[in-house]
């Protein structure tokens, strides 16, 4: 009989509460409505008032057999007994985050190392995720507006004088925008924007395309997508070219600050925009300083305008995170360290020009970025390794994990097996 219960044991290992593994026999739950009954004087019948889904709960019944029966056992009493939900993994059900609303075991008579367990658990919801999330994403889409005004207005100020000493200083001006322009050339003529394009269109691409939120359309074709893409990148190219032509500060912070819009609209995928806008986040012109009136004029020029420009590409970054969808709390907190350190980077060299304005609005863009991104990372589920004792196919896996067989398709992404039907025996996954 030990041996049976043994090998059941390993059989169901994988299923566990908060990390701690057990073995499943059996599992019941409970689904439907909430419902409030009322009954009114001198009425038939009663009128029932529907209040929402109702929690979902499990109830299951496992045991654990062996040698650490005994220390599985004090360690599912202590998990049941912390606050908060936990991560429940059960080989039909799937991947939850669930409260433990009841732990009870017993040890049978007579019989050594064996514990039988009986949980009941409650699915867990936030009720205030959505209304949290939105009220976040209009903080950073605020900050970024707050830093295109104060870029756009300190390099007015500051480049004041050196416009006003005559045309050179505009050509230098001029120049670096022009420099710095043809990575948004580069960013929609490049394959990545063309398969960001087709992102749009419905169907199931596998692990050739990772969207973190581009929405479809059902009504888009491949000709209409095409045929948008090719009139984005003339937008763009007439907005490169139109550079050269600006010869006023504030209308040369109105062009660059939309140009990195403009590309950003032009973008699917929030992932894509991201990606795309990077390189224009970095602008370092070849500035020669000099003690003459014209060679100062003009290195302040190229100096205000690389700033300019740079704080267009993290002001539509700052944009384009706010849209973006994260797999994982792994991947949330990844993007936040790179958007913080590029914002620090620039936030240092606002700090060293005594660029107040730009450097306070660098300042609180950071924080609400971090906030939003950290906040999403809590919400979302951790990257775990999945370990299994032979090769199964990866809708297999989908529904042993997930109860979902359409996640397989994630499960290939990130494991990149050789063929989805002989998936590898050690990969990651999303914990949920």
């Amino acid at each position: 009989m030990s041996g049976t219960l043994l090998t059941t044991a390993a059989e169901y290992l994988q299923c566990s509460f908060r990390g701690v593994p057990f073995a499943v026999m059996g599992s019941g739950g409970s689904n439907g409505r909430k419902q409030a009954v009322h009954d009114y004087p001198g009425r038939d019948g009663v009128w029932v008032e529907d209040l929402g889904r109702a929690g979902r709960s499990y109830r299951i019944r496992g045991f654990a057999v062996g040698a650490l029966a005994y220390t599985q056992r004090d360690l599912l009493a202590q998990a049941a007994e912390q606050p908060g939900p936990g991560l429940l993994m059960h080989p039909s059900i799937g991947l939850i985050q669930a409260n433990c609303m009841r732990f009870e075991w017993q040890e049978p008579d007579g019989r050594g190392n064996i514990v039988e367990l009986e949980f009941e658990f409650i699915e867990y919801t936030s009720l205030l995720s959505t209304l949290v999330v939105t009220a976040l994403h209009a903080s950073v889409a605020a900050a970024a507006v707050a830093l295109s005004a104060a870029s756009g207005s300190s390099y007015q100020s500051r480049t004041a004088s050196a416009f006003s000493g005559g045309s050179s200083a505009i050509a230098a001006a001029q120049t670096v925008t022009q420099t710095w322009a043809t990575a948004a050339t580069a960013a929609i003529t490049s394959p990545r924007a063309q398969a960001s394009a087709v992102s749009v269109l419905n169907g199931n691409y596998g692990r050739y395309a990772q969207i973190s939120g581009a929405e479809t359309d059902s009504s888009a074709t491949i000709d209409v997508v095409l045929a948008a893409l090719t009139e984005s990148r003339a937008t763009i190219a007439d907005a490169v070219t139109s550079l050269a032509t600006i010869d006023t500060a504030s209308a040369l912070a109105g062009a660059v600050q939309s140009l990195t819009e403009t590309l950003r609209s032009l973008i699917a995928d929030p992932d894509d925009q991201i990606a795309l806008l990077w390189p224009l986040a970095s602008c370092s012109p070849s500035v020669v300083t000099s003690t003459a009136p014209i060679g100062a004029a003009i290195a302040t020029a190229q100096t205000e305008t690389a700033a300019l420009c740079r704080r267009a590409a993290i002001a539509s970054i700052a944009q384009a995170s706010s849209d973006w969808t994260a797999t994982s709390s792994a991947d949330a907190e990844a993007m936040a360290a790179r958007i913080v350190a590029l914002i620090e980077a620039e936030e240092e060299i606002a700090g060293d020009a005594i660029d107040d304005d730009s450097y306070q609005a660098l300042h609180e863009l950071k924080g609400e970025i971090a906030q939003d991104l950290s906040s999403r990372a809590t919400k979302l589920p951790d990257i775990i390794t999945i370990t299994r004792n032979s090769n199964l196919p990866a809708l297999t896996l989908a529904q042993q994990l997930y109860a979902d067989a359409t996640r397989a398709d994630d499960l290939i992404t990130r494991a990149d097996p050789v063929h989805p039907a002989f998936m590898p025996n050690e990969f990651e996954a999303l914990s949920a």
